[in-house]
């Protein structure tokens, strides 16, 4: 299995996540752990899940702090992704060293923590560099979970899902990742992957037996475009596959779901 949304290290997670940390916690009902990295991995290892994509986030200009790149420790079970915030003056610079450094998979967007829209035309600039080096953009869509229920600048609307049909026309060679399905603009989502061959939907954030239904009744029609995601430490990946065996789908769809639609897509990077 591959988890393909998975915050970590847990303590550079939470300290990031700053004034939002508690109602975040409470938010998602999450009971955070703070344990070290390796055995962290070594536990879900033993559960089946032998790689994970470790998302950080540079969110310089808007919260004044980042998960900076380095933070993720070096383990074969990691698939590596950077992180720059769009809106720095030397944003492609930046991105373009930490693709030459780190060697990695994929890039994380969060345009509603880093503050920009997605149609924005520095954002573009990093989506020519991503594109010109054949990684993967997982960008967060949907609402946030972080600083819900607090006063804030967080905009829920960069992370409406129509937004990124226009990036996957610019840029129909980047694979796109629009995590957790965009909620409450999940039909918006699926219709996007449905349309889109480069847009997927990482299934993250959301416990199984809490997802849309329009997701579900849609799953065949999205076999090769569905990513397991836990959001991890949000939500644990035990419990979420647990419930993903309770759901009516078949085992074939469920293991394209839990690991084959997610070690393609890392594949085609070349880098995988």
């Amino acid at each position: 299995m591959i988890d393909f949304h998975f915050h970590a290290p847990v303590r550079e997670f939470v300290e990031f996540l700053g004034e939002y940390a508690e109602p975040a916690f409470r938010y998602f009902n999450a009971k955070i752990e703070l344990k070290e990295f390796k055995e962290i991995l070594d536990y879900y290892e033993g559960i089946g899940i032998k790689r994970f994509v470790v998302l950080p986030i540079d969110s310089t200009t808007f919260l004044g702090r980042r998960i900076h790149n380095e933070a993720v420790p070096n383990d074969d079970r990691v698939v590596r992704f950077v992180s720059v915030d769009p809106m720095k003056p030397n944003a492609v610079e930046e991105l373009k060293e930490a693709i030459k450094k780190f060697e990695p998979v994929g890039v994380k967007l969060h345009p509603q923590l880093q503050g920009f829209h997605p149609l924005d035309e520095k954002a573009m600039k990093l989506y020519e560099v991503v594109n010109n080096h054949g990684l993967i953009i997982v960008f967060h869509t949907g609402t946030s979970g972080i600083g819900a229920g607090l006063r804030s600048s967080i905009r829920l609307d960069y992370g409406r899902p129509i937004y990124f049909d226009e990036i996957a026309v610019r840029f129909p060679d980047i694979k796109i990742v629009l995590a957790h399905f965009g909620w409450p603009w999940t039909e918006e989502a699926i219709a996007i992957a449905l349309h889109k061959p480069n847009v997927y939907l990482d299934l993250s954030g959301w416990a199984p037996k809490y997802v849309p239904d329009a997701l579900w009744k849609n799953a065949k029609r999205l076999k090769d475009k569905l990513l397991f995601g836990s959001d991890f430490p949000l939500i644990k990946p035990d419990r979420w596959i647990n419930e993903l065996s309770q759901v009516n789908l078949d085992a074939d769809l469920k293991n394209k779901i839990l690991s084959e639609n997610a070690g393609r897509l890392i594949k085609s990077t070349g880098r995988g």
